[in-house]
């Protein structure tokens, strides 16, 4: 029996399985990569090699989105599924089409395949059935099917044949959903070999009937300040649970009803599921049949059109549920990049989440600084001011359930695929005892073969492991740079070695190093380096990430943290002890790896001025930075204002908050004493730091806003020139070598936008040529008053002394306009106070340099 992966193995997409067993061959699951330029497995592999059957274990695109090119090859081949996941297939298969074709309009791309080749790979499919069966095309060999979670028809295959005995779990999901049970345990057991997936080998998940509740009281606190929620989620699967979620949660009472609005291929899929309650919950299924519809309702409604789409975003709060779950395409993508700017909106993630998607980037920016959060959408990029979260409603099985399956399976030897190099190392790890584990990658060829001792065992191809000699260190004590050579003698490139603390320090001091040599090495290797990780729930164990990991940790800004990470309930105890008073503490944030801490109030404005010394007390103790987030919670914001209305006065409508001003405006009816109206602005802003300006028939109106003294004006009469003309003219005076990223045009005020890296600098030294640019070409000129933040936390690293190495990210504080940048080494405090003149001459913004 013999095994080979054209793809799927060393990482999430394009899971493509070669299999010969007694004599016949079979080709399991052919996916493509969600994005990245080398979408398919590798399907040359398949050249010359007859195929008597393909199986399917599910409907999800990195399991099916190469079926039409591979079925093109072999016209003959009968392509087995589950009859869920046939059904399923139609949907799926036919969005790709329309998607490669709107592509192929949009951005000259090549489709994979057509209509027509969709439609004839369709006719093909025949129907596998749970349990255990032989197919005319596999004489010799038994196939078994269970169930495996995941989504609605997703199965494990198991084959059996004279020559071995081989379990491929496709994608699984022990814990039971709201649409389909969990996973059963795969067949045959005791099998030579298990391909697992590790998708998520290094992690727990929380309790998902607390996540679900999580998140149905988060999207309803979105609707209640008014703002509209977007959940960007999965078509298949995810979606629905999501909805289903939603709706029992407003059934049930826990949160009130508003609308929902279902977009994208969610709206097939969930038609799709009325075919297919056999592979539904026992209750569903019985919903189902009785002419029921479970995913919409008067309050839950698809979206048809355009038109409507817009409706949706412009009418009253609500949630909205679009596919593609990580922001690759669809509506999502749509909805994003209009709710990205809007405070009182919210984005919130349910699954998993490529590292390279749009959705990644967009998630890592929940807890950056408000300076710093800004993402772009196509050629737009925009700040980003709604609520960024995540909530694990995951369709994978966790660590704990992996081992657990592992051990119902009792496999000889088990291979680790479908997971990223973290995740397969850390459940390797997991996985010692109990069995043998093999971690391959894409191309790699396994065979299970007859042991000299009777049985059968998995022959692997070698790995190379460098053998070393002599020790790394040579006598010398470990350090950073130590570790960095240790690291390169050692690798294998693939980053999913693992090694103990014992085998490192034997690796540098020598096969006598002693207790001592392995402290210094647990030391060095607690200090944080890129090129060594700790492995989550494996303590005493570290990776070795391959060079690319290594590079990305590196041009991030410094080391990432490998030691252990933060204890996060000490954190928090930490925080109750001095914060259990504050009334308007809504929320917390740890940072689950530096251990820096983002606390939300209601009102930021008036509870960071209160909490200052215990908030310093904090950062003390847990030795990482505490920041308070400083946009307030519109809803409590605005209520606040309405309960401090004087008798006599009546709202005319909601309070207007101006986020940039710090102002409450609310215009009323009615009358009220001028004194009494001007005692309750001076308490709301005393209890929220912000201003409240209560407008009545009569009343002066508010200040006009100032004028922007940094405006460069053209003179009186001076005659404006064509916008494209003024754009370049506006470039070419101001090139790269100034500083100016970019400039824009607004027609309707007669504003040319320059932004510079540093603006406060670009002002000072090129006032007068701007001057004389608004002159010339009759425009007024503006400059854009932000920093380029990537310049700026560039400038921060680039004005460290010699002796130090950043670590971390910078920490960007625009209130006080300084930077705060985390470093691990020495300096002297005159080489200090030299790198933040030299940093504030650079960028007009003050250096603070915290070293570890």
């Amino acid at each position: 029996m013999h095994i080979q992966f054209l793809g799927g193995a060393s990482g999430v997409g394009a899971t493509c399985q070669l299999v010969e067993a007694g004599g016949r061959r079979m080709l399991v699951d052919a996916g493509v990569r969600m994005d990245g330029a080398d979408r398919l497995p590798d399907l040359a592999a398949l050249a010359g090699v007859p195929l008597d059957a393909i199986l399917i274990t599910h409907a999800h695109a990195d399991h099916i989105g190469a079926l039409p090119l591979v079925a093109d090859r072999y016209p003959a081949t009968p392509i087995y599924a589950s009859p869920a996941t046939i059904r399923l297939m139609e949907v799926m298969l036919g969005d790709a089409v329309r998607v490669m074709a709107r592509r192929a309009a949009d951005e000259l791309e090549l489709p994979l395949y057509d209509e027509a080749l969709v439609a004839d790979t369709l006719r093909r499919l025949r129907p596998l059935q749970m349990g255990a069966q032989q197919l005319p095309e596999l004489r010799g060999v038994i196939v078994s099917a269970q169930r495996a979670g995941h989504i609605a028809g997703a199965v494990s295959i198991g084959l059996e044949a004279a020559d071995g005995r081989l379990v491929i779990s496709g994608d699984v999901s022990a814990t039971p959903q709201r649409t389909i049970l969990g996973a059963a345990v795969p067949a045959p057991r005791r099998p030579d070999l298990m391909v697992l997936e590790s998708t998520y080998g290094a992690r727990l998940h929380p309790n998902r009937a607390v996540e679900e509740r999580k998140l149905a009281e988060a999207v309803a606190a979105v609707i209640e300040r008014g703002g509209h929620c977007l959940i960007p989620a999965f078509a298949l699967g995810r979606a629905q649970e999501v909805i289903l979620i939603l709706r029992a949660a407003q059934r049930d009472g826990v949160i009130p009803a508003f609308p929902i609005a279902v977009d994208g291929l969610v709206r097939s899929v969930c038609a799709a599921y009325a075919a297919i309650p056999d592979a539904l919950t026992p209750a569903l299924a019985r919903h189902v049949r009785n002419g029921g519809k479970p995913f919409f309702s008067s309050s839950i409604q698809p979206v048809e059109s355009p038109q409507q789409r817009e409706r949706v975003i412009a009418g009253p709060p609500g949630a909205i549920i679009s596919s593609s779950g990580m922001l690759t395409g669809g509506p999502s993508v749509w909805y994003a990049e209009r709710l990205a700017g809007r405070p009182e909106a919210a984005i919130f993630f349910s699954g998993y989440i490529d590292d390279e998607a749009p959705g990644r980037r967009l998630l890592d920016l929940a807890d950056a600084q408000p300076e710093a959060r800004r993402m772009t959408f196509g050629e737009r990029t925009l700040p980003v001011t709604c609520e960024v979260g995540r909530y694990s409603l995951s369709a994978h099985a966790d660590g704990d359930e992996l081992a657990a399956m592992v051990r119902a399976v009792q496999p000889r030897t088990v291979a680790l695929v479908h997971g990223d190099p973290e995740a397969r190392a850390a459940l390797a790890a997991r996985l010692r005892g109990l069995a043998e584990v093999i971690i391959p990658r894409d191309g790699q060829d396994l065979t299970i073969a007859p042991s000299a001792r009777g049985g059968r065992r998995v022959a692997a191809p070698p790995v190379s492991a460098p053998a070393l000699s002599t020790p790394v260190g040579g006598g010398a004590p470990i350090n950073e740079a130590g570790l960095e050579r240790l690291w390169a003698a050692l690798r294998d490139g693939s980053g999913v070695q693992a090694l103990s603390v014992r085998e490192l320090a034997r690796a540098w001091y020598g096969p006598e190093s002693d207790t001592a040599a392995e402290e210094q090495m647990e030391a060095a290797l607690g200090e944080g380096s890129a090129h060594f990780v700790a492995l989550p729930h494996a303590p005493g164990l570290w990776r070795l990430p391959a060079p690319t990991e290594v590079r990305r940790a590196q041009a991030s800004g410094g080391t990432r943290r490998s030691g252990p990470r933060p204890n996060t309930t000490a954190i928090q105890a930490i925080i109750d002890r001095y914060l259990a008073h504050a009334p308007d503490l809504y929320q917390r944030g740890i940072d689950p790896d530096s251990g820096a801490v983002t606390l939300r109030y209601f009102f930021p404005a008036a509870a960071a001025a209160r909490d200052a010394e215990a908030i310093r007390q904090i950062a003390e103790e847990i030795g990482a930075p505490v920041t308070v987030w400083p946009q307030p919670h519109q809803g409590q914001m605005a209520q606040v204002a309405l309960d401090a209305l004087p008798e006599g006065l009546e709202a005319e409508r909601a309070p207007a908050l101006y986020l940039d001003e710090g102002r409450v405006e609310l215009r009323c009816t009615g009358s009220a004493d001028p004194q009494t109206i001007a005692a309750v602005e001076t308490s709301f802003a005393q209890r929220t730091g912000w201003t409240l300006n209560i407008r009545v028939p009569g009343a002066a109106p508010a200040a006009a806003p100032a004028v922007d003294d940094e405006l460069f004006a053209p003179p009186r009469g001076a005659k404006r020139s064509e916008v494209n003309f003024a754009l370049s003219t506006a470039r070419s005076w101001f090139g790269q070598e100034t500083g100016c990223y970019k400039a824009s045009a607004d027609q309707d005020a007669g504003v040319v936008t320059l932004r510079f890296h540093f603006p406060e600098v670009a002002r000072a030294r090129h006032g007068a040529q701007l001057a004389e640019l608004a002159a010339f070409v009759g425009w007024a000129v503006r400059v854009w008053p932000q920093p380029h933040q990537e310049a700026l936390m560039r400038a921060a690293r680039e004005a460290l002394p010699p002796g130090l190495r950043a670590s971390g990210a910078p920490a960007i504080q625009g209130a006080s306009r300084e930077v705060t940048l985390r470093a691990q080494g020495a300096a002297s405090v005159e080489e200090l106070e030299s790198a933040a003149c030299a940093f504030a001459e650079r960028t007009g913004w003050a250096l603070s340099v915290v070293i570890k």
